[in-house]
């Protein structure tokens, strides 16, 4: 009898609780086919960094969970109270709390099953567009076929239905607490109002807005650092919260006395729904709040790293080949029969670069960098220069027209980013040997200055300055048709008598010591490789921002429509209370179609309240993030960008569950009720 009762009720339920259904539908589409890349003998195969895909999936996983758990809680505490009166019958007619509890459990497994198996299928297919999405990322020919493993079947189902079994534990405890009375009132708590004085509470909303500004502030002006950065950010957490805890005060007061526009159409109605809900719904709120920023700051994190994988290739691998030795006059013929081993070189070119024994270019970047808090350090002791020859030779490579200059002249060569702080240094003459040079220019092409042509930048100098120079090191440039293997490098090391099999990193990381070598400014990202294989890194660099790109967009997929799902049916449920106040402002003389109005007004004001505010919290958040990386990678995107991409995504999906919603709830409230349609 009890199976037949939790069948039927769960039939009720996917349709009383569509949009819940569909959200878990998927997100156990998602889990699926993010966990699969964990397993997959393609992305194995793809690269030799496929195990920090399956980290990185992993600790995206274990945010899954925690909000999955919240989010099954959070729908059982929500239909139990809905349904507290048919338990509360179910008591009356000798039914034991223990069944009871089962009963509903059973029924929300039910639910669970039914999500799981359904989002099996678009897991599938999401399953064979991730793949696809990151062979071509690394530009690699993908085949279109089938991967089902059984490993990640019962990872899956583990970690889905873990999340139920964990978020059943509290929701068993709820129910043996209850008793009659108690479950006949719970269904009512949303209506509540009280008439009490809450004004006092005022105070939370105003704090909370001057913390949140204060925030803001910080972060604009740059005054976090190691001591302060944790409690503020704990701070804006309490903050929101409060927020909520204040405004549902601030709105109540507003309302009792009058103020401006209450009484102006339907908006003492929409004020007073907006009040009871925020007054019952503020720990709910402000966790949506929450899980909107986090999800908003991630999102635009990852367009972040897209953008930046789509520019730096170029940026930083140029050539296709390019390989530094320490030695001065080196010839690189080794290197280079290795290369015609495997590829056919279509251009290929050996020089030095010099020095002078001087550093004023390198002391300039450290004071002026510094100045705008930005960490220096040179990748080099001197100045880094090169012949106007090696120059034009290697632009010629790279497909740019020549450039010349006098006697008197030289020019840098340096990144995008580091045009503008060199200005100032290019107006003064620099010294070389006793004789001043002018600048002719700073010049920003791609010239693979991350260690090998310079650190950041290079100084070209005229043939004969350069021959009376000392030589610093030697490098090698070249053009292939054809693809070099991926243990070119190690094979290149092993010229050298550094041995690098069993993976051991002990004799290069001696090597690397013994040259002094940094990794200049850009040493959170450039590598510090003395061989560049365009081809071959640049596949490693986008395989290893991807591991980072797709758990980002992953949970924060998860956490909008988990919040989303929570809007949706909050309202959804409540329609048939709200039913009979429609049906009271239909009596009043509303027609049809200021009804409709008033329903879509009091869903926007609904659905903005917490998206409002993640948005203008993770603005910010963002906007320092992005500017700050802007600024470090050379990247020349709008640093307001990526946050707008963000926001157009979410804003599709948002709308999506909207409309959903409205249309939903409309049918709720029109259903047996009729009202004039005419003057």
């Amino acid at each position: 009898m009890l199976n037949k009762l939790a069948l039927r009720n769960a039939k009720r339920s996917f349709r009383d609780y569509l949009i819940y259904l569909l959200t878990m539908v998927f997100t156990a589409a998602l889990m699926f086919s993010f966990d699969s890349m964990i397993f997959s003998e393609d992305v194995k195969k793809l690269c030799a960094e496929a195990g920090m895909m399956g980290a990185m999936l992993g600790l995206a996983t274990f945010f899954i969970v925690l909000i999955m758990i919240w989010l099954v809680h959070y729908m059982m505490k929500f239909m139990a109270e809905k349904r507290s009166r048919e338990f509360a019958t179910y008591l009356l007619l000798g039914f034991h709390k223990k069944q009871i509890a089962r009963l509903f459990l059973k029924e929300m497994l039910l639910l669970g099953l039914a999500a799981f198996f359904i989002g099996l299928l678009p897991g599938l297919f999401l399953q064979q567009v991730i793949t696809t999405l990151i062979y071509a990322i690394v530009q690699a020919d993908y085949t279109i076929h089938i991967q089902w493993n059984i490993a990640t079947f019962f990872m899956t189902a583990g970690i889905f239905f873990g999340s139920y079994v964990l978020a059943m534990f509290r929701s068993n405890r709820r129910f043996k607490k209850m008793n009659i009375r108690e479950m006949m009132y719970l269904d009512r708590q949303n209506e509540e109002l009280k008439n009490g004085n809450k004004s006092g509470k005022q105070w939370m909303f105003f704090v909370s807005l001057f913390t949140i500004l204060l925030f803001g502030w910080m972060l604009y002006f740059g005054h976090f650092n190691q001591w302060n950065v944790y409690p503020m950010i704990a701070a804006l957490i309490v903050s929101v919260y409060f927020l909520y805890m204040g405004l549902s005060a601030f709105l109540i007061s507003y309302i009792r006395k009058g103020r401006a526009g209450v009484y102006n159409g339907a908006n003492i109605f929409l004020l007073r729904q907006l009040a009871s809900k925020v007054k019952t719904m503020q720990f709910t709120l402000g966790t949506l709040t929450i899980l909107f920023m986090v999800a908003l700051v991630g999102v635009s994190d990852a367009l972040m790293l897209n953008q930046f994988q789509n520019t730096q290739v170029q940026e930083k691998y140029p050539f296709d080949v390019c390989i530094y030795n320490e030695h001065t006059d080196y010839d690189f013929a080794e290197e280079k029969a290795l290369t015609e081993k495997y590829a056919k070189i279509t251009d290929f070119l050996a020089y030095e670069i010099y020095q002078d024994h001087t550093n004023s270019c390198n002391r300039y970047l450290t004071e002026a960098l510094s100045e705008n808090d930005t960490y220096y350090y040179s990748c080099f002791k001197y100045d880094t220069y090169m012949r106007l020859s090696d120059y034009n030779r290697l632009r010629q490579m790279l497909h740019l027209e020549p450039v010349s200059l006098q006697q008197d002249q030289y020019l840098i060569q340096t990144k995008k980013r580091l045009k503008k702080t060199l200005l100032p240094f290019s107006e003064t003459p620099l010294h070389i040997q006793g004789q001043d040079y002018v600048c002719a220019g700073i010049y920003t092409d791609t010239f693979e200055q991350s260690g090998h042509n310079g650190a950041d930048y290079i100084l070209v100098v005229p043939d004969e300055t350069a021959a009376s120079m000392t030589p610093y090191y030697s490098l090698m440039a070249a053009s292939i048709k054809g693809s070099l293997p991926d243990d070119f490098y190690d094979q290149v090391l092993s010229m050298w008598g550094i041995n690098m099999k069993n993976d051991s990193y002990e004799e290069l990381d001696n090597y690397m010591d013994s040259l002094d070598r940094g990794t200049g400014s850009d040493a959170i990202y450039v590598s510090d490789k003395l061989v560049f294989l365009k081809e071959n890194d640049a596949r490693e660099m986008k395989f290893l921002l991807s591991t980072l790109i797709f758990p980002l967009i992953y949970v924060g997929l998860v956490f909008l429509c988990v919040a989303l799902t929570v809007l949706a049916v909050q309202q959804l449920s409540d329609s048939g209370k709200y039913k009979y106040r429609y049906q009271l402002l239909g009596k009043l003389g509303m027609r049809t179609k200021e009804l409709n109005q008033v329903i879509f007004r009091q869903l926007v004001i609904y659905y903005i309240c917490p998206f409002a505010g993640a948005v203008l919290l993770s603005g910010g958040i963002v906007g320092f993030i992005s500017h700050n990386f802007v600024k470090y990678s050379g990247v020349q995107a709008p640093s307001w960008s990526y946050f707008g991409l963000a926001l157009l995504l979410f804003g599709g999906v948002y709308i999506i569950y909207f409309i959903a919603t409205y249309i939903e709830f409309k049918r709720n409230i029109m259903s047996a009720q009729k009202v004039p349609d005419v003057e």
